[in-house]
């Protein structure tokens, strides 16, 4: 053979081979292990043109939703990432794994069970010519199929994914829950892409005389006393997941929102968020003498709740401790302010999330008998924290007060004298704060 004729030979094969790749590429391009691959090879702006693609034809794929959002994730486009979850967690739970199967030439679905997702296998139903042998080196190997029952048939069988579509009639309990706990992810990474500097509104509360406690409420509430405080200042509202995050980096919230109150955040959270923007923890005397505005009656607002006072644990809650009778818009925590502000201006003081303040629980003695008149701040004021011999023996210093109520109790939570406590650094569930500070004279 002549070098020309070889020249000419060895072009054709070249053409051949990239006409063979370039065919290839065309038959995978749009399919969902295409747009995995690009994923997983960091080629998001592809997988992104290949999601989008598919969406288009099946635009209730949540697999392909969950695929890019993720996929949005990476490129920091995060309100497109959450909009694509919502979308799934508005889809129904599916009780099975109950499917329809569309395989490529066939328009009639197969209604089957899903065994498993992901198995890797020959694909026998490739056949290829002799002359596409010849140009490959390789087989591709074991590829991605789905193996699934066929009820009609009553057989197992597997599907290779590249040329299956398969439809859900809901998504899996546990997708919904990787998707929920994917979204909270989503929202934090947007309060941190805010860096939201925080207000610090503090709103100045007059010194001045109470009775603190309550004669109808729990024992720990009594015995009603006088109180005196001297002026001081009080955040208006409970401190907001953008500005916790931003200032302390990190975010436990239950449930993300840049404008909902942290919640879920320990006492030595609390305390070192007010510490670090100049404040500090109000004590117990000062969160309820602010509370009640200048009331005293069980509520600030008056005697009757209608769901629209405060957010409780309402008819819409999913805990046993619920009150079917009233709704207050929020089955769960509500942005900041989004009930009326007390006498005092300060919002959600009752409900929303409970508020830790700076005492320990006096469990061994009754510190509102003990306590002093003018400006308490409960037993053993001098520790932050509890630690090495502090701790030993006592319990009274392990256990720090937290009050106002939140969306996860009951009505009665609600009440200006109400006390909790959990201990200093548990994450209570819907406890979250605010500061306070000394008013300069």
């Amino acid at each position: 053979m002549s070098s020309q004729v070889r020249l000419i030979f060895l072009s054709v094969v070249f053409l051949l081979i990239g006409g063979a790749n370039i065919l290839s590429a065309g038959e995978n391009f749009g399919s969902l292990e295409e747009g995995e691959k690009a994923f997983l090879l960091g080629e998001y702006k592809k997988a992104e043109k290949i999601f989008h693609s598919i969406l288009e034809k099946e635009p209730d794929n949540y697999i392909v939703l969950k695929a890019q959002a993720n996929t949005k994730i990476k490129l920091k486009k995060y309100i497109e990432a959450e909009k694509l979850l919502d979308k799934i967690l508005t889809m129904p739970i599916s009780t099975g794994r109950n499917i329809l199967i569309y395989t490529d030439g066939n328009s009639e679905a197969l209604e089957a069970e899903l065994v498993d997702e992901i198995v890797m296998a020959m694909d026998e139903s490739k056949k290829d010519d002799e002359f596409s042998k010849f140009l490959k080196k390789d087989s591709e190997g074991p590829v991605p199929h789905y193996r699934a029952f066929l009820k009609k048939s009553g057989k197992m069988k597997l599907f290779p994914k590249s040329r299956t579509r398969i439809q859900f009639s809901g998504i899996p309990a546990a997708t919904r829950e990787k998707v929920e706990t994917l979204k909270a992810n989503v929202r934090k990474k947007s309060i941190s892409n805010s860096k939201a500097k925080p207000d610090g509104e503090l709103v100045a509360i007059p010194g001045g005389c109470f009775q603190m406690g309550s004669r109808s409420g729990d024992p720990d509430e009594q015995p009603v006393h006088k109180v005196c405080l001297s002026p001081f200042k009080m955040s208006k509202n409970e401190v907001r997941q953008k500005f916790f995050q931003t200032v302390m980096d990190y975010n436990p919230s239950q449930y993300v929102g840049g404008d909902l109150p942290v919640d879920s955040v320990s006492w030595e959270g609390a305390r070192d968020y007010c510490k670090k923007m100049g404040l500090r923890l109000p004590t117990e005397a000062e969160w309820e003498y602010a509370a009640r505005g200048g009331t005293q009656g069980e509520y600030y607002w008056g005697k009757n709740m209608t769901g629209k006072e405060a957010n409780f644990c309402d008819s819409t809650c999913d805990l046993n401790n619920r009150s079917s009778k009233f709704t207050d818009g929020f089955k769960n925590s509500a942005p900041v302010g989004s009930f009326p502000p007390n006498p005092f201006g300060l919002y959600d003081m009752s409900g929303n999330v409970s508020e830790w303040v700076f005492d320990w629980m006096a469990i061994n003695a009754n510190y509102y008998l003990m306590g002093p008149e003018k400006d308490p701040r409960g037993p053993r004021p001098e520790l932050n924290a509890c630690s090495g011999a502090n701790c030993v023996g006592s319990i009274s210093i392990t256990y720090k007060v937290y009050r106002g109520g939140g969306w996860n109790q009951g009505i009665s939570a609600m009440r200006s004298a109400n006390r909790k406590a959990a201990h200093f650094q548990l994450k209570e569930d819907g406890t979250g704060f605010r500061c306070a500070t000394d008013q300069k004279p």
